[in-house]
């Protein structure tokens, strides 16, 4: 694995975190990829530039919409070869008690609508599961010669929730949006949780959302277990 920074340190790091992560890059190794951190968002922002993806960073997680600062996000990198064959972001928010719905409405005005509502309607369960400190992954990017190895894309996205895990330590939820179709490897992604249609956009449909996207996600009590167990590593 390759860092740009050092990831946790005393209490931050569990032993099971580290015997997880240990095995899951592993088998990442043996199957010829290699895996990297990166929290410098200038990068970010470049590396973006000249992958020529078909469609831009998603302004729910992109640095270019958000004001990060080091520490509440980082996104990862898949390769081969040396290669950046895959991409991932991830970012913590600390609710403070705002409702999770009442955050996403006021956001998404931002990021989508120029200031104007772009929700029609977001399910109450959302806000009655999901809430408090949350890490929310987006911006998932596979080139195409990466997508076929079921196996190597759920070893990425649990090292990523992993290295989450021992970023922010005191998380109550993680979770991310996946479409319908994918919704098949949303275990083997490692979340536990998936609900159907939690928000209803207006059309037009902002750029790369629509109401068929599937809330995945995972409590700290289930990823925790997952750990404990091993299940974590076992896929």
């Amino acid at each position: 694995m390759q860092s740009k920074r050092a990831w946790g340190a005393g209490s931050m790091i569990q032993k099971d975190l580290i015997v997880q992560s240990s095995a899951i890059l592993k088998r990442l190794s043996e199957a010829g990829y290699d895996f990297e951190v990166e929290d410098d968002f200038d990068a970010v922002i470049e590396w973006n530039r000249k992958s020529n993806r078909v469609r831009p960073q998603h302004p729910m997680i992109s640095p270019m919409r958000n004001d990060y600062t080091r520490g509440t996000a980082f996104w990862t990198f898949l390769l081969k070869d040396g290669e950046r064959l895959g991409a991932l972001g991830a970012r913590f928010i600390d609710l403070r008690g705002e409702p999770l719905d009442r955050y996403i409405r006021r956001t998404a005005k931002a990021q989508f609508g120029n200031g104007e509502d772009v929700i029609e309607s977001i399910a109450p369960v959302m806000s009655e599961l999901i809430g408090g400190r949350i890490v929310v992954f987006g911006d998932l990017f596979i080139r195409e010669n990466a997508r076929g190895n079921a196996r190597v894309l759920a070893a990425y996205s649990r090292l990523s929730m992993i290295l989450a895990g021992m970023e922010w330590p005191d998380f109550d939820w993680m979770f991310a949006y996946i479409a319908r179709e994918h919704l098949r490897l949303s275990d083997l992604y490692g979340f536990t949780y998936r609900l159907p249609r939690v928000i209803i956009w207006r059309k037009p449909y902002p750029e790369g959302r629509d109401d068929s996207h599937m809330l995945v996600a995972i409590p700290a009590c289930d990823f925790r277990h997952l750990l404990a167990t091993g299940e974590m590593s076992k896929f």
